[in-house]
């Protein structure tokens, strides 16, 4: 167990185990081809600090290397659309937080080394706020934020199609009418104009 718990208080309180990185990869090996597709979602509803999060992280990011590497800018971009597809819920405040800076670090790292050069500020922002609406303090059981105790929603990010290249969209839904009404189309609760990927946190409603 060691390494899987932080303490013996919290395992009690909260039923706090953290699953081990090779049984973390045995498990997402049985759906190896969707960890590789960049935009394939994922959601982790009990993330801990992000054991499972951090590796589909870095597969998605191999995926980015391997394609786009020659590109800053293609390199960004999709590296920020793998981040979007990357959700979790957390009870633990603190573990909400490590989540979003492992997965925050991570990319800064890959960053430096595959492009040889320091990221950006407006690259980092737009990292911290898919982090922000991604990665939420929350119970998954009850579908509900903790702080707030308002039901849980999430942003589905999607690239606004050809000739808008590197800009993407937002729509946001409540995660209860997505566990509830799975397999039905989903309605949004809102929708955001299409952006530029560096400028989406200035995207405006639409009506």
């Amino acid at each position: 167990m060691t390494g899987q718990i932080k303490s013996k208080q919290r395992v009690a309180d909260h039923g706090e185990v953290f699953t081990r990185e090779q049984e973390v990869n045995a498990m997402l090996d049985l759906v190896k081809n969707e960890t590789l597709r960049i935009e394939s979602r994922f959601l982790e509803p009990a993330c801990g600090d992000g054991n499972f999060l951090i590796q589909i992280l870095k597969r998605k990011l191999d995926a980015v290397a391997k394609n786009y590497r020659t590109s800053q800018r293609e390199y960004e971009f999709y590296t920020v659309l793998a981040l979007c597809s990357i959700y979790g819920v957390e009870l633990l405040e603190d573990n909400v937080k490590t989540c979003r800076k492992r997965l925050f670090s991570y990319i800064v790292l890959q960053y430096e080394t595959e492009l040889s050069r320091l990221p950006g500020e407006a690259f980092l922002n737009t990292l911290d706020f898919i982090l922000r609406l991604n990665i939420v303090h929350g119970d998954a059981l009850t579908m509900r934020y903790t702080e707030s105790s308002e039901p849980l929603h999430f942003s589905q990010w999607s690239p606004v199609p050809f000739p808008r290249r590197f800009s993407l969209k937002r729509h946001d839904f409540q995660y209860q009418y997505l566990v509830d009404n799975a397999g039905s189309p989903y309605q949004s609760l809102q929708e955001f104009k299409g952006r530029y990927f560096l400028d989406i946190q200035n995207a405006e409603p639409l009506n």
